[in-house]
């Protein structure tokens, strides 16, 4: 799964990815290189991570500029996200990066993607533009793109074997954030997403304008909607364990994850929360959209026959990310709609300020210290 990229404007990224001063590629030394490897694997943050790499290598090898993106599987068209870019000289002419690209609009990318090896092309007079594949748990997860006036087989020779230990430290990561039994998102790794999605709601309005060239819009997500978060809970979760035994309560847990990955949005992030509960993030949108994704889950769950148990169905409270929100208080807000739905029937969604508006709950006051880890 996964993962949170900041959605931002291109110049925003122009101005926060490393720039690398215009200098030829520094000798590659044994210490060099090991130093390098230790900076790599230093960083604990997927974005931090993405562009240590590339910046290591523009620094390692005849480059002009180096790209990385992330595959987001799709039905349709798989679609490449940059992630992280680094550039010997900023003031180069070379076109710049696409921030976001089906890989059926770009036939390298396609056959890397298809066939796993590297793609090598002429785009101008002495530049070469190579594509390799970045190898993940499933297959190809990411692609890296560099624009060069040359290639070296020392180049290459270093290329791999970096990738490599990008791939095998990004399989680390992947299983200390991820949870066992369903493959979402684990406990320990929401509040760290919780705080860049907070952060980049501060500071979207100063970012991106509504109508850009940006990768927001390209997508028709409008900056100015919010992020939702829904808090999900399994009804009656501990008589299915003691009625059928925990074996087929972990089965229940699987097959409910896996309607989550296929039903919510490459974009919207699922957490397991803790035993039976669930958290998802959902991406930009409506207040409509939301609650209409949130039923429309609440309802495939209803109507799925789960093997041994039979139905089974879900509570869901959901709350409005605010930027002046802390992570203890969105969760706190929205597990009151959850109690609240719980109470009331059960398997239903229901929506935090709307109950407030309604007077069917009183809001109550989550103090910062509130510890949830």
């Amino acid at each position: 799964m996964l993962r949170l990229e900041r959605l931002v404007s291109r110049s925003h990224i122009k101005n926060h990815m490393s720039k690398i001063p215009a200098r030829v590629a520094k000798q590659n030394t044994p210490v060099s290189v090991l130093q390098s490897i230790a900076a790599i694997t230093g960083q604990r943050d997927r974005e931090m991570l993405a562009q240590s790499l590339v910046s290591t290598l523009t620094e390692l090898i005849h480059s002009i500029r180096i790209t990385m993106y992330r595959i987001l599987p799709n039905e349709q068209d798989e679609e490449a996200i940059l992630v992280a870019q680094s550039e010997r000289n900023p003031e180069d002419t070379t076109p710049a990066s696409e921030l976001s690209v089906f890989l059926s609009t770009r036939p390298d990318f396609k056959t890397v993607f298809d066939l796993g090896t590297e793609q090598i092309n002429t785009i101008a007079e002495y530049t070469l533009r190579s594509v390799f594949p970045i190898t993940g748990k499933h297959g190809i997860a990411g692609l890296l793109e560099i624009i060069s006036d040359t290639r070296t087989e020392m180049d290459k020779r270093l290329i791999l074997p970096f990738l490599m230990i990008y791939s095998n430290y990004l399989s680390i990561l992947d299983e200390s954030e991820t949870d066992t039994l369903t493959g979402l998102l684990n406990r320990r790794t929401f509040e760290n997403h919780m705080d860049q999605i907070i952060a980049n709601e501060r500071t979207t309005d100063t970012i991106i304008e509504p109508h850009s060239n940006s990768h927001l819009a390209r997508r028709n997500i409008n900056p100015q909607h919010p992020h939702w978060l829904a808090v999900m809970d399994i009804d009656h979760f501990k008589r299915i364990n003691d009625q059928f035994g925990h074996l087929y309560g972990d089965e229940v847990l699987i097959l409910l994850s896996r309607k989550m990955k296929r039903i919510f949005r490459q974009r919207d992030q699922l957490f397991r929360f803790g035993g039976e509960e669930f958290i998802v993030v959902l991406e930009r949108t409506t207040l409509d959209s939301a609650r209409k994704v949130l039923e429309r889950f609440r309802h495939g769950i209803e109507n799925f026959h789960f093997p041994q148990v039979g139905k089974v169905t879900i509570s869901i409270g959901f709350v409005r990310l605010d930027k002046a929100d802390v992570p203890t208080s969105i969760v706190g807000r929205a597990d009151q709609a959850l109690y609240y739905a719980k109470e009331h029937g059960r398997n239903q969604v229901c929506f935090y300020e709307e109950l407030i508006s309604e007077g069917k709950l009183a809001g109550e006051h989550f103090s910062d210290d509130l510890v949830l880890f």
